[in-house]
């Protein structure tokens, strides 16, 4: 076992609950990338380590791969399946990812954004852990839901 006390820590999402699904699909290992606003300042390089938390309790210990700033237009099919949230498809993550910046009164289709990849080092929740595939199960079902009640984007180039 690893000691993880001491590392530093980060959540996905905002709210308990929503830090409690998206802890589970990186339990799951649906979830291996995250994104964040790229004009805040980068905390992350590969090699470094961190204790995801849910509702502020520890879960899990992942490790960066890599980072790098991308526009949010140029983000792709592979990266969104990468970061696993939905159905995994492009067109959910822009849609979710347009909601959550359009909220935080940023967004922009040419906004830098920060994107890291990581992988699963350790579980430190194993109740969390026997309730992810449940979690998966309704992220996707959820997901269907979110996409069939909005109109097709049309309106997303590949590349402005």
């Amino acid at each position: 076992m690893m000691d993880w006390e001491d590392l530093p820590t980060c959540a996905f999402g905002s709210g308990p609950a929503l830090e409690e699904r998206l802890a589970a699909l990186v339990i799951a290992g649906q979830k291996r990338a995250t994104v964040w606003d790229g004009t805040e300042e980068n905390p992350t390089a590969p090699g470094r380590r961190w204790v995801v938390t849910a509702d502020g309790r520890p879960v899990a210990v992942i490790e960066t791969l890599a980072v790098a700033r991308r526009r949010f237009h140029d983000i792709d099919a592979a990266f969104a399946a990468t970061e696993g949230e939905g159905d995994g498809s492009l067109r959910f993550w822009r849609a979710t990812h347009e909601d959550h910046f359009r909220r935080a009164g940023t967004f922009a289709p040419d906004m830098w954004l920060w994107c890291e990849t990581f992988r699963l080092v350790q579980v430190i929740d194993t109740d969390l852990a026997a309730r992810a595939a449940g979690h998966a199960a309704a992220e996707a079902a959820e997901a269907v839901a979110y996409l069939a009640a909005r109109p097709p984007a049309d309106d997303w180039p590949d590349h402005p």
